[in-house]
Formats: C-alpha cells, structure tokens, sequence
C-alpha cells in the first residue's frame, strides 16, 4: 500500500496539469496549412477540418467553434462563431492571447501577447504586455510580425456547421514571436457588439471591457504548439495509467503474500 501511495504521489508531481485540473485545449502537429485562403471564413469544406476543435456552448444558446493547429513555425487559430446572425463589421473582434512558459501569476508580463482582428478587417493588432496603463490591462499596442496573419470575416454556404451569414477569424501567428513552449497560457474572445457581450474560452471570465482581456492567471493552457503530441486528452490519459498502475501495484502485493502463505 506504502509503494501505491508513493506511486500516485509522483505521478501528481511530475504531471501538474493533472493536478491542478487547469482548462486546457490540446492542439497537434497539423499538414495542409499552405492551402488555408486567409479570407476569414471556411473557403471550403475541407480547410480548418484537420485542426484540433473545441465546440463552446454557452448559457445563452451561443457556439463559438475553437479549432488550433500548428506547422512547428507558426500556430493556426480559427474561431467560428456559428450562432451569431446579428453582428457589426469594424466593430465586432475576435482576439487570441497567448503566453509561453506561464505560471498562474495575476500581474501582465512582457511575454503575454494578444492578437485581435476585427470583423471585416484584414489588419489586425499586436498587444504586448507589461504596459503601465491600467486602461488598457497593461497590454500595448506593437508592431506587428510580418508573418502575422489574422482576418476577421463572414462565413457563408462553405461553413461546415452553419450557411447562414456569421462571424468567423483566422489567424496565423509565428511562434518566433511568442516563444517555443510545450506548454503556452491561452485564451481566445469574440466580441459581439449587438449584444455588448463576450464570449470566451475559457468560459466567462471577462469584462466586456476592450481589448476584453482578463487576467492571465483566468487563461487556460494549449498543449503543444511546438511538440507533436497525440490527441488523446492529457487529464484522462493519466488518470488510466494511474489506474493501471493501482492495478499493476496491488496484484504485485497479492501474488507476493501468496508466494508467503
């Protein structure tokens, strides 16, 4: 029982995310990503399918679609706001942030990024943290990465859930620009300017206010970007191996008391 015990504890100490229970998306090591049209919506059927997905539903009845991939040079993020019919160009956003190597600190750090493009745009901003303006959440305002790519846009009959007119952004960000990680902090928004709401993943955890983002230690975590890891959900896995290894353990002791007896 002593080994067991041991056994559980270092599986908690190696894998933290395990412990900690931290919302997380998985994301993988994705082919395909020249033939992406960078026009803000599903150009056809086929385009962001063999990205990783997380389908958000919300209170309301909302479904923003969060699908991420990634090339080792640059991370591939589309969010598909399926059930909005009603919404503003310039005036709506989506907007990604992403930190490398993160601890679950509340204050901005200069290595906290946000990406925001807005509805019908094709210009997007770059936001850098550790600003001194408490107005803008301490996040600036830089020059973007020649390699950024983010496109604000309406989705239409090649929508793979919904023909129907809706908001949908696609951004392309170089990892040079965000740092190598196996592990980034991570937090994606669209803006609906009807309803002057804010819908996010991870879920409910904003203002409204803009840029719309709260603190970074709220973010959840996207593993990996710059490691090919399978889609199999990390939490889950380890709770099999745990388990298989509770198994392993205890018949190890019975078979060894037998052995006595």
């Amino acid at each position: 029982m002593k080994k067991l015990v041991i056994a559980v504890t270092m599986i908690i100490i190696i894998c933290p995310h395990f412990a900690l229970a931290q919302p997380q998306i998985f994301t993988t090591l994705r082919g395909g990503t020249d033939s992406i049209v960078w026009d803000g919506k599903w150009s056809y059927l086929q385009e962001w399918k063999p990205m990783t997905e997380n389908i958000l539903r919300f209170n309301d009845g909302n479904e923003l679609s969060v699908k991420t991939g990634h090339d080792r040079e640059n991370l591939y993020v589309f969010l598909d706001f399926i059930s909005e019919e009603q919404f503003k160009k310039k005036s709506d956003y989506g907007v990604v942030c992403i930190a490398a190597n993160k601890t679950a600190e509340s204050d901005v750090q200069k290595n906290d990024y946000c990406f925001l493009v807005a509805l019908g745009s094709y210009n997007p901003l770059t936001f850098q943290g550790g600003g001194d303006l408490v107005a803008t959440n301490h996040f600036v305002k830089i020059q973007n990465d020649p390699g950024l790519i983010a496109v604000g846009g309406v989705s239409d009959e090649h929508d793979r859930y919904s023909g129907t007119p809706h908001p949908s952004y696609e951004f392309k960000i170089p990892i040079k620009v965000i740092g190598s990680s196996d592990m980034y902090s991570f937090y994606v928004a669209t803006y609906d300017a009807q309803t002057d709401k804010v819908y996010s993943w991870p879920q409910n955890i904003t203002n409204n206010e803009f840029p719309a983002i709260p603190s970074p230690s709220e973010w959840g975590e996207l593993i990996s970007p710059d490691k090919s890891l399978p889609e199999f959900p990390w939490p889950l896995f380890m709770m099999i191996f745990a388990f298989s290894l509770t198994i392993f353990v205890t018949r190890k002791q019975s078979l060894s008391k037998d052995k006595l007896v």
